[in-house]
């Protein structure tokens, strides 16, 4: 029924944006690396890059800066668009399977005038932990910086879903990494390229979890 269908897609993006306001706030973040932001050139367009599964905190992090946002144009694109819309993000609608191309080239465009985007560039839906080559070719066209972030959470409840999507549990501590600037050589081929950048994530991600059990 139509109405019960417009009635999941108001009410589900508020009550995403309400939980995913009381449960950064009772988070205990710790945030590492910020100094590696401070290197990149006033103008620079910067892509920061971390997996899809480790959305819940840096979507509450980055609030109110007015960021790029690249969203499928699923069900599940539509809920997360009207929740980080909420929060001031600038969202570009595409995925890699719908409307790809278009958003792409639009996001290129905006970069280019030294926005900010944040990428999982595991999603809309996997592989996990998988580069897909459209981050790649954002850098590389917009000339900008990718950043890699690696978030760690102490006690969550893990999702059964294809990104094993963390959620922080009451009071615990958390740990949000930001890693060195990175250029992606061209020299390298698209595949080349995306193994250099998911190995990076991991190498942040390890860090978030290390700084996470030694405080």
């Amino acid at each position: 029924m139509k109405w019960l269908d417009d009635l999941q897609l108001w009410l589900i993006p508020i009550i995403i944006y309400l939980l995913n306001i009381v449960s950064n706030r009772w988070t205990r973040l710790k945030v590492y690396g910020q100094e590696n932001i401070h290197q990149v050139r006033e103008g620079t367009p910067v892509l920061f890059a971390f997996w899809h599964g480790k959305l819940w905190i840096p979507a509450y992090y980055f609030k109110g800066r007015g960021y790029l946002v690249l969203s499928s144009l699923s069900r599940d694109g539509e809920y997360m668009t009207r929740v980080l819309k909420r929060y001031g993000y600038r969202v570009v609608r595409g995925s890699s399977s719908r409307g790809g191309g278009r958003a792409l080239l639009k996001l290129v465009k905006l970069l280019k005038k030294g926005a900010a985007t944040f990428i999982t560039p595991d999603g809309p839906t996997g592989p996990i932990y998988k580069v897909k080559p459209g981050i790649v070719y954002l850098q590389e066209k917009c000339n900008g910086v990718i950043i890699p972030i690696g978030v760690a959470i102490d006690r969550k409840k893990t999702f059964n879903s294809w990104d094993r999507l963390v959620f922080p549990l009451p009071g615990t501590r958390a740990v949000l990494v930001f890693g060195e600037p990175l250029r992606l050589p061209q020299s390298k081929t698209i595949e080349e390229r995306c193994w250099l950048l998911e190995e990076e994530i991991n190498r942040v991600q390890a860090q978030a979890e290390n700084y996470l059990t030694n405080s």
